[in-house]
């Protein structure tokens, strides 16, 4: 009896670590299931088949709906920011009126936010470095040349290449520097008037270009994708066109409105 329970003992010592590697080995295999139809999304929408976007879409949704965070070994926040990422690729695609520049834009975020947590290290969304920075540089010209209309034309560029990221950063960076970036920029949002009143402008301005610096330091950058190089350079001006006109009306429209309010309460 003794023999038979030491027996048994043995093989569950020997089953334990066997089983614990399949479900390693099958959690891995379905995040680099969702980064491969994440990506062929975006190779779809490049190549305009947009039904077939539409499908692999669907896939992923299914696919993330099925397993829990749990199951995928992913904190709630990841499975949260995954979820967002497909659900408005989707309302876009869905939407008739949808355009080019909307929908490359909101799935490369997905794109870039499923390897982020796909990936340990090296995450993808380095690679988005130098067309952030030189976005930034453009608005902070325009300040330092005190050129309005310039400057809202270039925020709202700046500001649809950021977003485009800015899951993947909740994912990767630390949260008091995602909150510190966030209060940057809406402080420049709300109160872009005393960015050309006063040389604390150029600080500021300074002072957010430190902290986006530091976002891509001391992380190792991966070899971008040639496709995903493809999307962003070829693209660009699409998001900046759609996006940029769209966001200064919205913009001008809820300034106008502050300074409407401003005024009625004073009276």
């Amino acid at each position: 009896m003794r023999k038979i329970v030491v027996l048994l003992l043995t093989i569950l010592f020997i089953i334990q670590p066997s089983d614990a590697e399949a479900v390693t080995n099958q959690t891995g295999n379905t995040l680099s299931l969702m980064d491969q139809l994440a990506d062929e999304a975006l190779q779809l929408t490049k190549s305009e088949r947009y039904d077939d976007t539409k499908i692999i879409l669907e896939k992923f949704e299914n696919l993330l709906n099925d397993n829990s965070y749990y199951a995928l070994s992913l904190t709630m926040d990841e499975w949260r920011i995954l979820q967002l990422s497909v659900t408005e690729a989707s309302k876009i695609i869905t939407n008739e009126d949808f355009t080019e520049g909307e929908l490359v834009n909101s799935l490369t975020k997905m794109r870039l936010a499923v390897d982020a947590v796909a990936t340990e290290y090296e995450p993808l969304w380095t690679a988005m470095e130098q067309p952030v920075m030189a976005s930034f540089q453009t608005v902070k010209a325009a300040v330092m040349d005190g050129d309005t209309a310039h400057f809202y034309d270039q925020l709202n560029a700046f500001l649809s290449l950021y977003e485009v990221i800015y899951p993947s950063i909740k994912l990767d960076v630390s949260v008091e520097k995602v909150q510190q970036l966030d209060a940057q920029i809406q402080y420049i949002q709300q109160y872009s008037d005393e960015l050309f009143a006063s040389a604390d402008g150029i600080k500021e301005m300074e002072a957010l270009q430190t902290n986006l610096e530091s976002l891509f330091e001391n992380v190792d950058e991966d070899e971008a994708d040639p496709s995903l190089w493809w999307v962003i350079i070829s693209t660009g001006g699409i998001i900046i066109l759609t996006l940029s006109y769209v966001g200064w009306r919205k913009f001008k429209a809820e300034k106008e409105s502050k300074q409407q309010f401003e005024k009625e309460h004073k009276n």
